[in-house]
């Protein structure tokens, strides 16, 4: 199984953690992450294998390195990756309105490396990171299904758009655990100590209830 680069350019705040522990759900112990600070390497090596140098700098084989890229001119195909192959994924919490800073803190700092796109759609660091990995076990990306700009009703009057793709497998959305929760009591709607059930937002994403 291939490796998964993070290369860490946000601060760890809640809604990173979301995504950064969806990840690691997903890629275990082959997580890395790079261009850690001191302060947040004991946090991170809950999740993974912590590196403090950035992976522009850091001594990989390059020729074993994906970059993903949303301004790549080639996609990432199964065959590109190899048992030995690091994939690596910028920690940018995205815009609206994509501004190449992957491009600009990575891409452009690494030469030899393959750089790769997943799709015209702008993930979050966990969608792309799952995208990702359901290549690296064979899927080819146009039979990996995603909603763009996905909107969550919180009730009967209030609701959220995500301004990103989030993929989906087998006709559910694979949406960052904890995410409703952190939305609603950001919102107000909730206190911390509220938990939404697993049969909850299941019921939620199949229609069949409200949060």
């Amino acid at each position: 199984m291939p490796y998964l680069i993070i290369e860490h350019l946000e601060k760890v705040s809640e809604w990173l953690w979301l995504e950064y522990s969806h990840v690691a759900e997903w890629w275990k112990d082959k997580l890395i992450f790079t261009n850690v600070r001191g302060y947040e390497r004991e946090k991170l090596a809950k999740l993974g294998s912590v590196i403090g140098e950035s992976v522009t700098r850091f001594p990989f084989d390059r020729s074993k390195l994906i970059v993903l890229d949303l301004q790549a001119e080639e996609e990432l195909k199964p065959e590109d990756i190899e048992e030995d192959t690091m994939i690596v994924v910028g920690g940018i919490l995205g815009d609206a309105i994509p501004r190449g800073r992957t491009k600009e803190f990575i891409t452009s700092r690494m030469e030899g490396v393959k750089v790769r796109h997943i799709g015209k759609p702008q993930y979050s660091i966990d969608g792309a990171s799952i995208v990702t990995k359901l290549i690296a076990d064979g899927r080819k990306l146009d039979g990996i299904d995603y909603e763009e700009n996905p909107t969550i009703k919180l009730d009967e009057f209030s609701e959220i758009t995500l301004h990103y793709a989030v993929p989906k497998l087998n006709g559910k959305l694979l949406l960052t655990p904890g995410l409703i929760e952190l939305q609603k009591r950001e919102l107000g709607y909730t206190k911390a100590d509220e938990e939404i059930s697993d049969e909850e937002l299941e019921a939620f994403f199949e229609g069949k209830g409200e949060l």
